[in-house]
């Protein structure tokens, strides 16, 4: 008993030394972001006469109103109607097509070139759906956004000339912005991760010279790259990080706008929220499978593989934190009395992850000027407590890629949808009921990890039951539609 209680504390150990890596990632991410000088991007004058043929690309599937917003916010890009396509990529049901696209051309303004496509088959889903479209133009940048965004009439002025000026971009990325941040607790708290991504871990990584990845839409790529870099391929679900990373090894860049913020909207249910992120989870873990060992095999010096392994590799926390819950449940029901180097390593690593955590959530408000107001300090809490309620859901997406399932993507249930899927919270909620009891008993430097943990499952889990938690006072922010 003895010698398998030792190896389950080494292994406990290893374990906590990677989260000890993923907390420090955060840190420096944010340090970076705080210390190094933004980037300026240089811009060329261009008069109209001269301005490059530009295709936007507009992936649909069964999205109702947005699919009409998003047209009409593409039709009112300020370009010349000449040099501008645009492509409604309708992989939605068959029988609701001629619909669309009857719909969409009543509010298309004459002259603007609006084609809605149809492929008739979703193989490669989004990747297969983009890839598609790129086959019926030759246009020599493509910008793409997703249903739930709106781009502003300006957002070709300001990003396509960057491309222009310089041929070594693969891609600009644009801000997410969120209209609907206010809306319930939950939106609080993803606009908070999603604030500290772009203004944290994007920007660090833009003004360190480090690769990141696009974010699938919001943004104008170069087509030479998009060949270059091997096409959009469907064989995982982050088709974005894929091609990013495939750019990047060919020696392609990639340029963060983090003046210009698209609206969009986020899933304002737990179960859209978990759906969305088991589904990134598991794109990247396919992605980490698929491109690692051909990383490893790059001219890349060993200092940047090591650092886009690490951005690959973020998806691995929650399989790593629900490692480290059961090594220490099994360890506690044994009735083994932790080594006191790994008791103190696991207390270093527990307040590290918080304090880095925290720090980087907050350095993501105060770069956005957001770091004040009465909800700032318990949906900061929050945007540490709901992740942690999906360590059961982004395990078992982890687990699929490495295992091979069979790649089905659903997208993101759009906000007033119905939800059709069977999960209502169960899981996680009884996970959560029975971690409290483990926290009272533990040591006190897993009880932290045990009370975030039990706090997180039963948020999700309740709101899995009962819609998700609303907040005072405050109303959403609303984008008008295509009809208004």
């Amino acid at each position: 008993m003895l010698g398998v209680s030792l190896i389950l504390q080494i292994v406990l150990a290893v374990v906590l030394v990677c989260l000890a890596t993923a907390s420090l990632q955060l840190a420096s991410l944010a340090f970076i972001r705080l210390v190094f000088p933004a980037r300026v991007v240089r811009q060329r004058l261009i008069a109209d006469a001269n301005l490059p043929r530009v295709l936007v690309q507009l992936p649909v599937c069964d999205e109702g109103a947005l699919a009409l917003r998003v047209a009409a916010a593409a039709a009112r890009l300020d370009w010349p109607a000449d040099r501008l396509e645009i492509q409604v990529l309708d992989d939605g049901p068959a029988e609701k097509h001629a619909a669309l696209a009857a719909a969409i051309r009543e509010l298309t303004p004459e002259g603007v070139d609006l084609k809605v496509l149809r492929r008739g088959v979703r193989e490669g889903y989004k990747a297969g759906n983009l890839a598609f479209g790129l086959s019926c133009s030759d246009a020599p940048y493509v910008a793409v956004f997703d249903a739930d965004f709106v781009p502003p009439p300006d957002f070709l002025r300001r990003t396509v000339p960057a491309m222009v000026e310089d041929q070594g971009l693969a891609y600009v990325q644009a801000r997410w912005g969120h209209t609907n941040r206010a809306r319930n607790w939950l939106t609080r708290a993803q606009a908070f991760l999603l604030d500290a991504h772009f203004a944290v871990e994007q920007e660090a990584r833009f003004r360190a010279g480090l690769p990141f990845s696009f974010n699938g839409t919001a943004g104008v790529w170069s087509r030479q790259a998009i060949d270059d870099g091997g096409g959009w391929t469907g064989d995982t679900l982050t088709e974005d990080l894929d091609l990013s990373i495939r750019c990047a090894l060919k020696g392609w860049r990639g340029v963060v706008m983090r003046d210009i913020e698209v609206p969009s909207e986020l899933p304002d249910t737990a179960a859209a929220w978990r759906a969305q992120q088991a589904r990134w989870t598991k794109g990247h873990a396919q992605c980490a499978r698929k491109l690692l060992p051909v990383l490893w095999k790059s001219d890349f010096p060993a200092w940047k593989k090591a650092v886009v392994t690490l951005q690959v590799c973020q998806f691995a926390f929650y399989t790593l934190a629900g490692i480290s819950a059961v090594i220490s449940l099994t360890l506690m029901a044994m009735g083994v009395e932790y080594l006191p180097s790994v008791a103190m390593l696991g207390m270093i690593v527990t307040v590290l992850g918080l304090c880095a955590s925290l720090g980087y959530l907050a350095c993501g408000q105060a770069m956005l000027g957001r770091a004040e107001g009465r909800h700032f300090l318990p949906t900061l809490l929050l945007a540490i407590v709901f992740p942690s309620g999906l360590i059961l859901s982004n395990a078992r997406a982890t687990y699929e890629a490495f295992a091979g399932a069979d790649i089905v993507f659903h997208r993101t249930q759009r906000n007033g949808e119905a939800y059709k899927g069977g999960w209502r919270g169960r899981p996680e909620l009884a996970a959560g009921l029975m971690l409290p009891l483990f926290a009272f008993v533990e040591q006190a430097w897993s009880a932290p990890f045990f009370v975030f943990a039990a706090a997180g499952l039963v948020s999700i889990g309740t709101m899995g039951l009962r819609g998700a938690l609303r907040i005072p006072a405050e109303a959403p922010s609303a984008i008008t539609t295509a009809a208004e």
